[in-house]
């Protein structure tokens, strides 16, 4: 199971159930907190989210809600849990439980109390055998460092699912007057591209399968789906830039960020990403080795192959000059 992009801040509910939309699940004891049960009869598996809201809560009022939300599901099918939270709350007792639902908890690293708190809630969490998962804002003050801060997650505190969420945030009022102004923390789309692209570089060559990388498991997703050529629109596309709707990419990225799509074409027309740049170069650039990953699945093996396949071709091409060396020096 991996997280979602993690939902809007909770409203005055201390917690939150949702299955696609947010839901509130009301106090624990009454039939209000029923969600919405699973699509098809085939669909066996309901993935509730929990988001930790701004007010104290204790432990026991949010055990007997998960309860109650295990209670209100068809025969049959199996409740997997994830929760959102800064991680403040999160003791021992906590993430035992967790650990006996199995649940994904998604820490934030947003903000100087979320990072202060995540180094501690994270080894707590690993301690206790809970899955974590790490939503990292890449801003122009970090963005130069992207293997350091993966490596950081990966090796000091073993972490093996990362989201990385690029900041993009307008100023002034551009919503009225058209502006596509930003702030200065907001990332550049050559340091979008590049940050994906050095931890990508990483992953590909000695995480893939252990390491989660949201964004690069929607990619081989969408590679494992289809050829990497333009292809119809899909549902709410239309409303792309022609410059989209003819991009050999638009089938991984979906047109971007509905709320980052305030530039416009180098034809001129309104829409584009604010990132387009910067997703074309990063989509460009693992088009090879996604497309070995795809075959690879299709033919029902494992895509962790693509590593030695990497290594391999590595090896090959670097001894490949050295052997034309040592002909021209024996004839």
């Amino acid at each position: 199971m991996t997280l979602g992009e993690a939902p809007s801040a909770p409203g005055p509910e201390r917690w939150l159930a949702c299955e696609g939309p947010v839901v509130p699940l009301s106090g624990a004891g009454t039939g209000s907190g029923r969600r919405r049960q699973s699509r098809g009869a085939r669909r066996r598996t309901m993935t509730v989210t929990w988001l930790d809201g701004r007010e104290p809560v204790d432990f026991g009022s949010f055990r007997d809600a998960v309860e109650l939300a295990e209670r209100h599901v068809e025969p049959g099918t199996r409740v997997e849990h994830a929760l959102w939270t800064t991680g403040a709350r999160l003791d021992d007792t906590w993430c035992r439980f967790l650990a006996e639902r199995d649940f994904l908890v998604g820490l934030s690293a947003d903000g100087t109390a979320a990072r202060r708190l995540l180094p501690e809630t994270a080894r707590r969490l690993r301690r206790h055998g809970v899955g974590c998962n790490v939503l990292y804002p890449v801003h122009a003050g970090n963005a130069d460092e992207p293997v350091d801060a993966y490596r950081y997650f990966r090796d000091e505190l073993g972490v093996r699912h990362v989201q990385y969420i690029p900041v993009v945030e307008r100023i002034g009022e551009p919503r009225r007057a058209g502006g596509t102004a930003v702030s200065a923390r907001t990332v550049r789309p050559e340091q979008w591209a590049a940050f994906l692209v050095a931890v990508f570089d990483e992953w590909v060559r000695r995480d893939v399968g252990r390491q989660h990388v949201q964004i690069f498991e929607q990619a081989l997703t969408a590679w494992t789906a289809a050829e990497r050529r333009p292809r119809p629109p899909r549902a709410g596309c239309e409303r792309l830039p022609l410059y989209c709707r003819c991009c050999p990419v638009l089938f991984a990225c979906g047109g971007g960020s509905p709320g980052n799509r305030f530039v416009t074409s180098p034809h001129g027309e309104p829409g584009l990403d604010y990132l387009c740049a910067g997703y074309r170069q990063f989509f460009d650039h693992i088009d090879q080795p996604m497309q070995v990953m795809a075959a690879l699945l299709r033919s029902g093996r494992d895509a962790a192959e693509v590593m030695t396949v990497i290594a391999r071709y590595e090896h090959e091409r670097q001894a490949a000059p050295n052997a034309s060396a040592s002909g021209r020096a024996t004839s």
